[in-house]
């Protein structure tokens, strides 16, 4: 295979082409606007105007080009409208070239009635809006064998800029009209807009453990209300959703291939958790801050930059956290203590935890991410006190210790794309993947009642 930066998809010429003209400067004051937004955004290399060459490749499904741009080679690809058409022609491209990142582009409908025509909207989640096996004991929106949804990639939604909106995209083969938008809204109240490509390509990238992200902008609404402008040519919609692209690849290639640090680095989630352990102990700032690490301070700093009336009482906060656990060793906080601290904390500064809007603080989810997949590693590395789990032969694990290992799990099996079945989790425990001793599928269900049950307490 090939290595190159990345593979764009659209389904139709008209959602394509707006992206070449952009990296071809043919598209000047859409490439104006891109490269003003790389200047004074998030510092990524600007993507403008780069490309030195395009060569048209032909494909056995869609049709692309390949533009060799001054910061590597982008492959557009054409991939024709649906679901299976997306996964075949994608499923190609990912067989011949090797990118650091996929990312699918162009129209999509506005499903939930916050959205109006032209907002632009980056999938946090992807699921099949028409699929429904709930019969079998799915979710509605789950393909048998799949998880409920597909992530999207937090680095590149680090990078969509903040007039972007982000959440669940639907997908499905059927367009959602006012006859049958009712029931869509139901079923998925959070979903922000469907279309016909974004959650195949999703499911394709996350089976090959490859960076996704979909960028639509909204050219029609779905069953609109009364006075609402509900339709826009497809031709600009397809322009917005191309700029917003430019804006955020350009920021996701211009970082080091390897070594990438995530979203929230290590500093960001210690300082998180510093501060949710003071919040959750009704701590009072303190004065004294010389005691706290440049990179914690730099970080806080950094993530509350857009409110930073915060910032000094933050950084109090967390120097008041700091000496909680100097005089007081046994002090520690719970997975749920930490996501109560955070909700209450983030609707303080105006904003909504549940909104999918990547945010700082991060979950406490993304907190054991990115501490090999266990909260207990998150504490340890700040003296926090560490639950243990339960020493071979004892009798009951705490229920930290069942929402600890069920985190643990659906973080392994959403890596690998796994059903976090229980047949996957009897592998996890029987193959020494889970790191130490854990509670039987069994005792699992028995504690919650049922197997999903027990699944839906540590779903995003």
């Amino acid at each position: 295979m090939s290595a190159i930066n990345a593979i764009v998809v659209a389904a139709q010429d008209v959602e394509i082409q707006p992206f070449l003209k952009i990296l071809d400067g043919r598209d000047a004051a859409a490439a104006d606007d891109a490269d003003q937004a790389e200047r004074v955004g998030d510092g990524g290399v600007p993507l403008a105007g780069s490309a030195r060459k395009t060569q048209k490749i032909s494909a056995p499904l869609g049709f692309g080009w390949l533009v060799h741009t001054s910061n590597g080679r982008i492959l557009a690809l054409r991939t024709g409208v649906g679901l299976a058409a997306t996964a075949g022609a994608l499923g190609w491209a990912l067989c011949r070239y090797s990118p650091r990142c996929v990312l699918s582009i162009g129209s999509a409908g506005g499903l939930a009635g916050s959205t109006r025509v032209l907002d632009v909207v980056a999938g946090s989640a992807y699921a099949y809006g028409t699929a429904d096996a709930t019969a079998f004991g799915y979710e509605r929106g789950q393909v048998p064998g799949q998880p409920v949804a597909f992530p999207g990639d937090e680095d590149l939604l680090g990078h969509v800029g903040a007039d972007v909106k982000t959440g669940l995209m639907l997908s499905g083969d059927s367009f959602i009209t006012a006859r049958n938008v009712g029931d869509m809204r139901q079923a998925f109240p959070k979903a922000l807009t469907t279309d016909m490509e974004s959650a195949a390509a999703a499911q394709i990238c996350a089976a090959w453990d490859i960076p996704f992200a979909s960028i639509r902008c909204v050219s029609d609404l779905c069953g609109p209300e009364a006075g609402q402008d509900y339709h826009v040519a497809v031709e600009k919609a397809a322009s917005a959703s191309a700029n917003a692209a430019v804006r955020a690849l350009g920021g996701y290639i211009g970082r080091p291939v390897r070594g990438r640090s995530p979203l929230f680095d290590r500093a960001a989630v210690n300082a998180a958790l510093l501060l949710m352990l003071a919040k959750s102990r009704r701590l009072e700032p303190s004065a004294n801050l010389a005691g706290l690490a440049d990179d914690i301070e730099e970080a806080t700093r950094e993530q509350l930059s857009e409110t930073p009336g915060f910032v000094d009482e933050a950084l109090g906060l967390i120097a008041a956290a700091q000496e909680e656990i100097t005089s007081h060793p046994e002090v520690s906080i719970t997975a749920k203590a930490y996501d109560a601290a955070r909700a209450e904390l983030i609707k303080s500064l105006g904003g909504t935890p549940d909104s999918g809007q990547i945010t700082w603080p991060p979950t406490s989810q993304t907190v054991s991410k990115r501490s090999n997949g266990y909260w207990n590693d998150a504490l340890a590395q700040l003296g926090l006190r560490v639950r243990a789990g339960r020493q071979r032969g004892a009798a009951k694990f705490t229920d930290e210790d069942y929402l600890d290992t069920l985190r643990a799990f659906a973080n392994w099996t959403e890596r690998f794309g796994l059903k976090p079945t229980v047949a996957a989790y009897g592998r996890w425990l029987n193959e020494g993947f889970s790191g130490e001793a854990r509670p039987s599928s069994a005792a699992i269900r028995q504690h919650f009642g049922t197997w999903r049950a027990a699944l839906a307490t540590v779903s995003q």
